[in-house]
């Protein structure tokens, strides 16, 4: 068994047990490693526990750094997307991301600036932080609709989605058109970031 996969599996009977002290540190013990562990986890089909791994270290709020929450949240949307791009619909999966884009929107907004309005990062700091925060809502509801159209008993009455829903400012009733630039928003954001950690 791989290092990777030990640390993964202590990671979820520590999380069914309520073993905080013990969760806390193997949670630690991912993150000293986090690229390489997410290469690994790619290589040994372990994503959907990894990204898991990564959500609660997040929620924890163990990374120090804001940088390493950076980190953190961008390799847990990449190792989503890259689930998702091969085909599976497993709708906890969208609604993990959902949560992640919704959660912890500030530490995607750098990266949704440099892709879409890098010339607006100094000059007008704040009009690209709308313009990005705008672009991460859609993705949401992007995320939101999909549910609706294919998972509609999954998500019946969950509080979490209805909660992260309700706080989008943007207005939800989207064009067609609207919608399919949604879906690609999160397309590009992703291929930003499977370059940006392919090294």
């Amino acid at each position: 068994m791989s290092g990777l996969k030990k640390i993964l599996l202590a990671i979820q009977e520590h999380s069914q047990s309520g073993n905080r002290r013990e969760l806390i540190q193997n949670l630690r013990l991912l993150m000293q490693n986090r690229h390489k562990y997410y290469r690994e986890s790619v290589e040994e089909a372990l994503l959907a526990p990894f990204s898991d791994a990564l959500y609660k270290t997040l929620l924890l709020e163990l990374d120090e750094e804001e940088e390493d929450s950076i980190e953190t949240a961008e390799l847990a949307y990449l190792s989503l997307g890259t689930i998702l791009n091969t085909e599976n619909n497993n709708p906890e999966f969208y609604k993990r991301r959902l949560l992640l884009l919704h959660y912890f929107s500030d530490f995607f907004t750098d990266s949704i600036i440099e892709i879409f309005w890098a010339q607006f990062r100094e000059e007008n700091r704040l009009q690209a932080r709308t313009l990005a925060i705008e672009c991460l809502e859609k993705m949401q509801l992007s995320d939101m609709f999909y549910l609706e159209e294919n998972e509609a008993d999954f998500i019946n009455g969950d509080e979490q989605i209805i909660d992260a829903c309700n706080a989008i400012e943007t207005n939800p009733n989207l064009t067609t058109e609207e919608k399919a630039n949604a879906t690609l928003l999160h397309k590009v954001l992703y291929a930003y970031l499977k370059a940006k950690y392919k090294k």
